[in-house]
């Protein structure tokens, strides 16, 4: 093995057998001399996953007993792109490493959410695969000490885009599918479409001032009342109790029970009464509306001024929908503090809608498949949810939109624990990384 400070260890997984794949990234690194290349076996075991994770290992114990600051493992899958030039590569390394990132990226096949950092650098949430990955020495012994793969827990991930790297078996990605991607713009689901309407969110966002927000005060706020609209069955007796205790003395609301609308089908039957509660919205002529389903519980994360802030604030960047809570999501692009964008949500037990809104959803088709959530995201192009969350659901053990879908308690706090979690990642990798001064 020959690994010299000048050069960047290079070990590539070449299995025997693959010959041909062998013989490509020969091509591809022929004449890089910024690359010292060691070919290695995988490990091979029963986990195809935990064997790469091991492969992985065996390969950083080689180089942990070096002086190298970092290592590249590239799959024998491996293609330069017409992106890639040696200044280009070690620039980024630069700067990731003053960032401390533990992983670098020459690409991505998927990720979750991502935010640019610098002008060839995003910081990204998770990544399930890469074809060109630089390990830094700071995560070596992370990586030694694990019995698993952790590139999902480290918040230290970047890749590098435009890609210097992609996978030489693959079709062109935009040919596979077509994008089902809600967002301000719909670009197609590869993934440049992906960076694209991150990239064109983040912009979208940016163009609004909310300056005027800030001129009312808290006292302001005492004369701001929120038309809501809480969904109940007549029989669910210990749903309206609580969720009459809930909004106690808590003049910010104007609260009207309105009856569930009865259906065989559950979530057919929620769609029937959000649409109802539209239709009565425009009557009254309602400018920003609240819809909260019995099973709604605020967090101490709540108070009036937090929502009125924010309700003011998402009107002024033309959201059309704010959501109090939510118990998975895909992707999100901070906005503010408090607010990000999400892609796709799951829950509408506390949703803030706008007037713009109200129309698209009584003409929105549907059928005896519809769930509320899902459509919701898929029709409502400007969504948003608080952070931190100010909504979660309560367990009653049972669920009467979604057959089994409330009766285990601990994994219904577990999901709504995880999606604020995976939100506090994204801020802190935004308050860590964005006004980085790279140059």
């Amino acid at each position: 093995m020959n690994i010299t400070r000048q050069c960047i260890p290079t070990f590539i997984i070449n299995p025997q057998n693959r010959v041909a794949f062998k013989e490509n990234s020969l091509k591809e690194f022929n004449g890089k001399e910024e690359f010292a290349v060691n070919f290695m076996e995988p490990f091979i075991g029963e986990d195809k996953k935990g064997d790469l994770w091991k492969t992985i290992q065996q390969i950083i114990q080689k180089v942990a007993s070096t002086s190298a600051d970092y290592v590249l493992i590239c799959k024998d899958s491996h293609q330069f792109t017409d992106n890639y030039s040696t200044d280009n590569l070690l620039e980024c390394i630069r700067q990731a490493k003053k960032l401390g990132a533990d992983i670098l990226c020459g690409d991505v096949n998927s990720f979750g959410s991502a935010i640019r950092v610098s002008n060839n650098l995003f910081w990204v949430e998770n990544f399930p695969e890469s074809q060109f990955t630089i390990i830094f020495r700071s995560f070596f012994e992370d990586i030694l000490l694990a019995d698993k793969s952790i590139f999902s827990i480290t918040n230290g991930q970047f890749f590098i885009y435009p890609f210097i790297s992609n996978l030489k078996e693959s079709e062109d990605a935009s040919s596979k599918s077509k994008n089902n991607e809600v967002g301000v713009k719909r670009p197609s689901l590869n993934i440049s479409g992906q960076i694209e309407l991150i990239e064109h969110i983040s912009a979208f966002y940016k163009s609004f001032s909310i300056e005027n927000a800030h001129d009312l005060n808290e006292q302001d706020y005492d004369n701001i009342v929120i038309p809501t609209y809480i969904i109940n069955l007549p029989e669910r007796t210990e749903r309206l109790e609580h969720i009459k205790k809930q909004f106690a003395e808590k003049d910010e609301f104007k609260v009207q029970i309105i009856e569930a609308c009865k259906n065989p089908i559950g979530a057919v039957g929620l769609w029937e009464t959000i649409r109802k509660i539209i239709k009565i919205a425009i009557e009254n002529e309602d400018d920003v509306i609240i819809i909260c389903e019995d099973d709604h519980a605020f967090t101490s994360d709540y108070s009036r001024v937090f929502l009125i802030k924010n309700i003011m604030e998402a009107y002024l960047q033309q959201a059309e929908m704010l959501l109090g809570g939510i118990c998975a999501l895909a992707k999100a692009v901070p906005i503010t503090d408090n607010r990000a964008w999400i892609s796709y949500s799951h829950c509408t037990q506390f949703t803030i809608l706008y007037k713009p809104v109200f129309q698209k959803i009584l003409d929105e088709p549907y059928d005896n498949n519809v769930v509320a959530d899902i459509l919701l995201s898929k029709m409502v192009i400007n969504k948003m949810v608080f952070f931190p969350f100010i909504s979660v659901q309560k367990y009653f053990g049972y669920s009467d939109v979604s057959k089994g879908n409330n009766d285990d308690k601990e994994m219904l706090i577990r999901n709504f624990t995880r999606a604020n979690a995976q939100l506090k990642r994204i801020y802190e990798a935004k308050t860590a990384y964005l006004d980085s001064q790279l140059i």
